[in-house]
């Protein structure tokens, strides 16, 4: 009876390990959609975003700019203050929406057509949106990834039509 407890404990040592390595079915979401977006044209990366000195990690989900659109693009960044941990930054700009704030003094210049469809944009985000950032190659998407395969594959689509 030893002997079976025996190599019964040491064949669970051998084989448990085996088991850390297959993904949770969370990881496995994920993983599908990354692949959604990849298949999109949506880089997706894991980075850091630096707000008021400190880097936070996070999900990055990056939609290239056309070239022609690189021209006229203005570089901003607005947080979704209720999805941030109260202590990550000092608002420093005013209200964008309801919950956006601007991360940045001036506001960039825009007619009221485009902050319109800006509030459009930030109104088909994903629920757990934590930054949404304009640069001049790419919109970029700062998320927890909690959303649903359909947020994903709808994101090129108001990403191209956002005139900033």
């Amino acid at each position: 009876m030893s002997t079976t407890l025996l190599v019964v404990i040491i064949f669970a040592m051998v084989i448990s390990p085996i088991f850390w390595l297959v993904p949770s079915r969370r990881q496995r979401y994920q993983m599908h959609m990354r692949k959604m977006a990849l298949h999109a044209g949506i880089k997706v990366r894991l980075e850091k975003f630096e707000l008021n000195g400190e880097k936070h990690l996070a999900v990055a989900y990056r939609w290239m700019r056309d070239a022609d659109d690189r021209k006229q693009a203005r570089r901003f960044r607005l947080a979704h203050m209720p999805r941030m941990e109260k202590d990550q930054f000092d608002v420093r700009g005013d209200e964008f929406i309801e919950n956006w704030v601007w991360l940045q003094s001036p506001i960039p210049e825009a007619t009221e057509e485009q902050l319109e469809a800006l509030k459009e944009c930030l109104l088909q985000l994903p629920e757990d949106t934590l930054i949404f950032e304009s640069g001049t190659a790419a919109f970029t998407i700062w998320w927890r990834e909690r959303g649903t395969p359909e947020e994903v594959e709808a994101m090129p689509e108001f990403l191209s039509k956002l005139p900033l």
